[in-house]
């Protein structure tokens, strides 16, 4: 019997939700990753969403911005890492 995890990607790609499930996954380990560079800063900080290989961070105040803003190389190089086939690109912050 096939596993879930060789079964599912095959779904997804006929039903056009492979991308989809893709974001969130890029998305909710981009927050986890966030919430344990910056523990302090995690109410201030949320991913927003990954759209055309850009991944939107919003920002309440403007220090988590200040503070998070060196550590957005490192967070790129992590999701390339866990997610190759997912592209980011570029990580935007955005002032909400």
């Amino acid at each position: 019997m096939d596993a879930l995890r060789s079964i599912l990607p095959g779904v997804l790609h006929r039903r056009g939700l492979h991308a989809h499930a893709t974001a969130a996954q890029v998305t909710g380990a981009a927050e986890r990753w966030l919430k344990n560079a910056l523990p302090h800063l995690a109410g201030f900080l949320s991913v927003e969403k990954l759209s055309h290989a850009t991944l939107s961070v919003a920002c309440t105040h403007g220090m988590a911005a200040q503070e998070c803003t060196p550590l957005l190389p490192a967070l790129k190089q992590y999701l390339s890492r866990e997610f190759p086939k997912a592209a980011v690109s570029e990580i935007r912050l955005v002032r909400s």
